[in-house]
């Protein structure tokens, strides 16, 4: 085995075992949520969750990051959170079950009942960032989230070539044969 991958740490099976399970239960929200068009794609989606028992809540507040896509990352490294997991543009863990009501209509609310672990779906705050689709409350110039922005400098410093956001042409009006 390479040495560098000898270097990432271990899975920690009770973790991501979680995490399945979580995910499991807000895509079946996010679905109701889908069919009723709350939300079209995903990412158009907040989840609000409670989870019951302390271990549980302790090892998922470790994968919540920052409320805004920020670059460097402060809670996460941005990667091995929950908005990514879960595909969702954010993800919000509560203390109280009550706190979920007050936040999403009740059809989109569902309790699992072997863990207890409750989860609201409802639309996302803020805007959509034109390239990485995740909405946020903090949107720069130009339509993009401080990660994204960050990425396009980056990028534009190796190439040494300005980013230019393609604007696709609009298609010729087409007349129909008589």
């Amino acid at each position: 085995m390479p040495s560098e991958l000898k270097e990432f740490a271990t899975v920690n099976d009770e973790t991501w075992t979680l995490v399945r399970d979580l995910r499991d239960d807000v895509n079946q929200v996010l679905e109701k949520a889908r069919t009723d068009k709350l939300v079209g794609a995903s990412l158009e989606a907040a989840a609000y969750v409670y989870i019951p028992k302390e271990e549980q809540a302790a090892i998922l507040t470790k994968l919540v990051g920052d409320d805004d896509l920020i670059h460097p990352p402060v809670k996460t490294n941005a990667v091995d959170e929950l908005r990514t997991v879960l595909m969702l543009s954010q993800v919000h863990l509560v203390d109280l079950p009550d706190a979920i009501s007050e936040s999403c209509e009740e059809e989109y609310i569902s309790t699992n009942k072997e863990s207890g672990i409750v989860v609201g779906v409802t639309k996302a705050k803020g805007t959509k960032c034109a390239r990485c689709w995740f909405y946020g409350e903090e949107v720069e110039e130009g339509g993009v989230c401080e990660r994204c922005s960050h990425a396009i400098k980056v990028w534009e410093e190796t190439t040494e070539t300005e980013f230019v956001k393609e604007v696709p042409e609009e298609a010729e009006a087409v007349t129909p044969a008589s």
